[in-house]
């Protein structure tokens, strides 16, 4: 009888071992990709709460200027806000401009050129006339001073034109006086000003300190 104690039985074949392996790796993929997700989410989300922060004025990030589109991960700049500049809005004109003490200022007139007669006018220089209103609102107390001087013709860039002190007279050139309660007084003031100056404005500054801009054309 034969003698089969040598030989050896084969091993079972393994069906679903490739099947195994692939739902593994598939698995794993998922796995992976739903760390990712998680990661991109926080990412997003920690941006949306520090740009919020910022726009409220709260957290570490107020008034910083650090906002979701300026951190290093982010593609798009901050847009730059402009700051008030600080300057009073200028008075229409026809309007009235009051200050602290009750002195109400109207701009009633503004011609230029001024026509003059033996008038020596520098090169590029021409003169221009603004007349003034100045009532005193107050029905009681005493007079309230003003002067020639509280006015200057500005420019947007600075300039600085004030009025002439002597030398050129109108019907109404306007004195250093003062005015009573329910009085008014009217005056023109004369300036000599760049002719390639055009956006001109008149600047009125009170004894209160402050400094009221008006405009002198439509």
């Amino acid at each position: 009888m034969p003698d089969y104690s040598n030989d050896r039985v084969p091993r079972p074949v393994i069906v679903n071992r490739d099947v195994r392996l692939g739902q593994r790796r598939s698995a794993n993929r998922a796995v992976l990709l739903a760390v990712g997700g998680l990661a991109v989410l926080c990412v997003c989300l920690l941006i949306g709460v520090v740009g919020l922060a910022s726009a409220l004025g709260i957290g570490p990030f107020a008034n910083s200027g650090a906002t979701a589109f300026s951190l290093p991960f982010g593609s798009s700049a901050a847009t730059a806000v402009p700051t008030d500049s600080g300057k009073p809005t200028p008075v229409p004109l026809g309007k009235t401009g009051k200050n602290d003490a009750g002195l109400r200022v109207t701009v009633a007139t503004y011609q230029r050129p001024l026509p003059a007669q033996d008038v020596q006018i520098p090169p590029g220089q021409e003169l221009a006339l603004v007349s003034v209103k100045l009532d005193n609102t107050r029905t009681t107390g005493g007079p309230i001073k003003y002067a020639p001087e509280d006015f200057k013709l500005v420019s947007p860039e600075g300039e600085e034109y004030s009025a002439v002190a002597s030398g050129i007279t109108t019907g109404e050139i306007l004195k250093k006086g003062e005015v009573a309660p329910g009085k008014s007084v009217k005056g023109d003031l004369i300036f000599y000003v760049y002719s390639d100056n055009k956006d001109l404005q008149l600047a009125w500054t009170s004894a209160d300190g402050s400094t009221r801009l008006f405009k002198v054309t439509r």
